[in-house]
C-alpha cells in the first residue's frame, strides 16, 4: 500500500511538472509568435528571417524544438520525406495588399505593378491562388518583406502584398498610403472558408515522442495566450512593442 505522505509527494511532482517546462522554438518575429511571449520562462525563441537557409538545414538534421514555419513549406517538407509533425495552425491570413491609391477590387491591379515579399513564401502562394482565381495577372516584382515595407513606406511602389504586423506598421509611418485588399475576404470569396491557414507550428517525430508531455503543456498554453490576446490586445501588443522593436497597433488585430 502507497502510503498517503507518498500519494501527496506523487502529486505535487505531478503538479510541478505539468507547469514546468521548457520548449526551444524557432520563428519570425510575427503574430503567430506573440502568444508565446508570455511564456518567456519555459519557451526560448530563436528568431529567424529566412526559413529556407535557417530553419531547413535544422529539420534536415532531426533538430529538436517548435518551428514557426509556412504551412506549404512543412507539408512540401513532409512530401519530400522528412518526418514532421503539424501540432496545429496558428494564422488565418492575416495579409493585405497596401497601395498609394485605393483599388476597388483586386481585378483591378491586373497588369499592375506589385511589391511581393519572398519569392515562394505563404504570401506569395496565396496571393499567385488569389491572382490565379481572379483571372488576372499583376506585374510582381520580389523583394525581402522589410524591403517591400520600407519601399511603400517611401511610396517608391504602387502596390505591395505585406503580412501583419508590417502592413499596419507601413499604414502608419505613412497614412497617404490605403489598405486596399484584405486577403481573408477574398480567400473566403474563392473558397467559402473563413480563415488561410498560413502559418503552421511543426516539429520532428523524434522529438515529438520524446517531448510529448512538454509539447502538449505548450500548446495548452499556447492556445489559452491566443484566447487571452483577443480578450486583452494591449497587454500582448506591449510584450510585442519589446520583444520585436517595432511598433504595433490594436488595429492589426
Amino acid at each position: 500500500m502507497i502510503s498517503k505522505k507518498i500519494k501527496i509527494t506523487i502529486l505535487l511532482n505531478l503538479v510541478i511538472s505539468l507547469s514546468s517546462f521548457s520548449i526551444d522554438v524557432y520563428t519570425p518575429k510575427a503574430p503567430p509568435s506573440i502568444p508565446m511571449l508570455p511564456m518567456e520562462k519555459n519557451v526560448t525563441l530563436h528568431y529567424y528571417q529566412n526559413p529556407h537557409t535557417e530553419v531547413i538545414p535544422k529539420l534536415i538534421k532531426n533538430q529538436g524544438g517548435v518551428y514557426v514555419i509556412p504551412t506549404n513549406l512543412g507539408e512540401n517538407l513532409k512530401k519530400k520525406g522528412l518526418e514532421l509533425k503539424l501540432l496545429g495552425v496558428t494564422s488565418q491570413g492575416l495579409i493585405s495588399i497596401i497601395s498609394n491609391k485605393k483599388i476597388d477590387s483586386i481585378k483591378d491591379l491586373d497588369g499592375k505593378n506589385i511589391l511581393i515579399g519572398a519569392q515562394g513564401s505563404s504570401p506569395d502562394i496565396i496571393s499567385k491562388f488569389l491572382f490565379k482565381s481572379n483571372n488576372i495577372s499583376p506585374k510582381i516584382t520580389y523583394r525581402s518583406t522589410p524591403e517591400v515595407a520600407k519601399l511603400m513606406m517611401m511610396q517608391k511602389g504602387d502596390n505591395a502584398v505585406l503580412p501583419e504586423p508590417m502592413a499596419t506598421l507601413v499604414l502608419e509611418k505613412n497614412s497617404k498610403l490605403v489598405r486596399s485588399i484584405v486577403y481573408k475576404d477574398q480567400w473566403e470569396k474563392v473558397t467559402s472558408l473563413s480563415g488561410i491557414p498560413q502559418v503552421g507550428l511543426y516539429t520532428t517525430s523524434k522529438y515529438n515522442k520524446a517531448h510529448s508531455k512538454e509539447i502538449e503543456i505548450f500548446m495548452k498554453n499556447y492556445k489559452k495566450n491566443v484566447e487571452d490576446l483577443k480578450k486583452n490586445p494591449s497587454k500582448f501588443i506591449k510584450l510585442a512593442q519589446t520583444n520585436f522593436d517595432i511598433k504595433l497597433s490594436e488595429r492589426g488585430y
